[in-house]
């Protein structure tokens, strides 16, 4: 009867709907949760601590529409991302760039508190701990529906080392805002795929936009929506393309926005190699390096040992289809392809995966377009997701295999222990990076060590180093200095035709008071590009180097030492009317008038009330 009792007892059925409401509001406050949380900012949190980088300055602190406040959002919204930059070669980058949303972001946070590297520090931790919560949910509930499995995927992710550049380098939050909003727009999807209502898909594809609005790379998750429904629901190919319909009629829009903002851009394709490594190689070789860059990237997932903010020329040097290296990548990726493929239709985790990796990476590969830099850590951000899903997958199966003949203590102790190993040695490794992004000086010294055959990072090492010395004296000073020298000599030895590392030879001869060594690197420099703006400042230099000994050696009346030297014054500065008239009175002085004349005259082109140019005219004509 007790058991008969039992069986009669009828649930309270308010009961089970009040307690799955409250699991769907614990999901970002769960223990894996929080632990991501508190793991990203172990990771990253010294970051805080940091000034502005490297792109910091062109997006955010010399950019005018940013520091316009709410006035520049307008600006930000109608013009290339890079057309508010105050001081440097605006749009330059052939096509243009359009990533309004992180700028606005950066505009508001100026307009309430100014410009605040820890604020925007702070965000940009914020925004990538969020993304990593979201993800675990996504993870959990629609790709994988395994609570282990999630969060690994999940961990993975977030402790990335080549994830550090967009968290820790502020101009990064394009990419994480553009990963937030996608993982927002798929929860939704989700919803809509549940529910049926078309406010959820309506919601899913503004949150769309808003990712493409934050980067334009973000037109890749296009098929990958289609991916995604294909996999993990049981919709039919003709219900896939008309629930993608929404999501191809925001890129739309986005495309003709990103149009009428950059239409004006008149970049072209650069000849520059630092802007186009590719410029110097023939197709084959072209091709051939691109395919290496694909192998490098997976190494610096798996073994980021030597990770920099720069790969320019000559790091990765130019190699062809005979570099077993290409080849191993063209096997590698093509069995990638096939393992995609075999298993697509039945709708596994790794074809998923692989498909999401090659999808996202297609844009930023150079097989397409060229982007301008062989290699970037930025460029994998959000690719990467796809190789941690493979790689949470494989150790999954790994363990459930393993787990039918051995111990399943074993096989968890020994699991857990890798894992502790890894996510220790990751965790150190982003925080390495944060003290290395510090500012651009440190993160110059730091980096060009893991590029040393990086033309650009030694030239940039060297400026460390030599605006570092301005602020020093003695032995330290000339120690700083000799540092940045040879940092330029190694940059000119790499890539001989970029004159910065000339002009800066000279400014530390300059410093040093060599102004014969220094003549020479200024002058090379001149050879290589003689309208370089920086040239005419150190003319000027010269000018009044040469001067100042010119003037010492008439007052010591060795006037044909004064002569030379001011005639080299009036080399360098030839509308300066000083030089000019005091090359007069030299000449005046040993009695060739002619001369004499010649430069009173052009003391006077120069500076039509010099009374003493006009007097000077006056008594050579008498003494005709």
């Amino acid at each position: 009867m007790k058991k008969q009792n039992k069986s009669n007892i009828k649930p309270n059925t308010n009961i089970p709907v009040e307690l799955n409401v409250k699991k769907k509001e614990s999901i970002f406050l769960s223990r894996e949760s929080v632990l991501l949380f508190i793991i990203v900012f172990i990771c990253y949190g010294s970051s805080l601590m940091n000034g502005y980088a490297l792109d910091d300055f062109i997006v955010l602190v010399k950019n005018k529409f940013v520091q316009d406040g709410f006035a520049g959002i307008g600006n930000i919204f109608s013009k290339d991302t890079f057309a508010g930059m105050t001081d440097a070669n605006i749009m330059v980058l052939a096509g243009g760039r359009y990533r309004p949303l992180s700028l606005v972001s950066f505009a508001i946070e100026h307009q309430l508190f100014g410009n605040s590297a820890f604020l925007s520090h702070l965000i940009n931790v914020l925004l990538y701990a969020l993304s990593g919560i979201v993800l675990f949910r996504l993870l959990k509930q629609h790709l994988v529906k395994n609570d282990s499995l999630a969060f690994g995927i999940a961990l993975f992710f977030m402790v990335l080392p080549i994830h550090s550049e967009p968290v820790i380098n502020i101009k990064g939050r394009d990419d994480i805002m553009c990963l937030l909003f996608f993982l927002l727009s798929l929860q939704q999807l989700f919803v809509y795929v549940r529910t049926e209502k078309l406010t959820s898909l309506f919601f899913s594809s503004t949150l769309f936009f808003l990712s493409q609005l934050s980067k334009e790379t973000a037109i890749t998750f296009l098929p990958v929506v289609a991916l995604v429904l294909y996999c993990f629901t049981s919709y039919s190919v003709r219900k896939i393309l008309r629930t993608c319909f929404p999501y191809l009629i925001v890129s739309v829009i986005f495309i003709l926005l990103r149009y009428e903002a950059t239409k004006n851009n008149n970049g072209t394709i650069s000849h520059d190699l630092f802007n186009n490594p590719f410029v110097m190689m023939s197709v084959s070789q072209h091709y051939a390096t691109v395919l290496l860059t694909w192998l490098i990237y997976l190494k610096l997932i798996f073994l980021p040992i030597h990770l920099s903010y720069d790969y320019n020329y000559n790091q990765i040097p130019a190699t062809d289809f005979a570099d077993w290296r290409v080849l191993f990548s063209i096997a590698l990726h093509l069995c990638l392809i096939i393992i995609a493929i075999v298993y697509l239709k039945r709708k596994s985790l790794y074809s998923f995966g692989i498909l999401f990796y090659f999808i996202t990476f297609s844009i930023l590969s150079n097989l397409f377009f060229n982007i301008g830099a062989p290699l970037a850590e930025r460029f994998m951000f959000i690719p990467s997701l796809g190789i941690c899903i493979v790689c949470g997958k494989l150790c999954h199966d790994v363990y459930l295999y393993l787990s039918k003949s051995l111990p399943p203590k074993i096989i968890l102790t020994t699991g857990y222990s890798l894992l502790a190993i890894l996510l220790l040695l990751s965790v150190y490794r982003n925080v390495i990076r944060c003290y290395d992004w510090k500012d651009n000086h440190t993160l110059f010294i730091a980096d060009v060590k893991s590029v040393p055959n990086n033309a650009k990072a030694n030239l940039n090492a060297g400026l460390a180093y030599l605006e570092t010395a301005q602020n020093l004296k003695g032995v330290q000073r000339k120690q700083y200095l000799d540092s940045a020298k040879a940092y330029y000599l190694k940059a000119i030895n790499i890539y001989p035709r970029y004159p910065d590392g000339y002009l800066n030879i000279g400014v530390i001869y300059s410093w040093e008071e060599n102004y014969d060594s220094a003549e020479i690197w200024w002058n090379r420099a001149r050879k290589i590009n003689p309208l370089n703006s920086n040239i005419k400042l150190y003319d000027k230099d010269l000018a009044g180097h040469y001067f100042t000994i010119g003037m010492k050696k008439g007052m010591e009346k060795n006037y044909e030492e004064s002569i030379s030297n001011l005639l080299k014054a009036y080399q360098y500065d030839s509308l300066n009317a000083e030089i000019a008239y005091n090359l007069g009175g030299a000449y005046f002085t040993i009695n060739d008038f002619d001369k004499a004349k010649l430069f009173f005259q052009k003391t006077l082109e120069l500076n039509p009330a010099n009374e003493q140019a006009k007097g000077a005219l006056m008594v050579i004509e008498r003494r005709k």
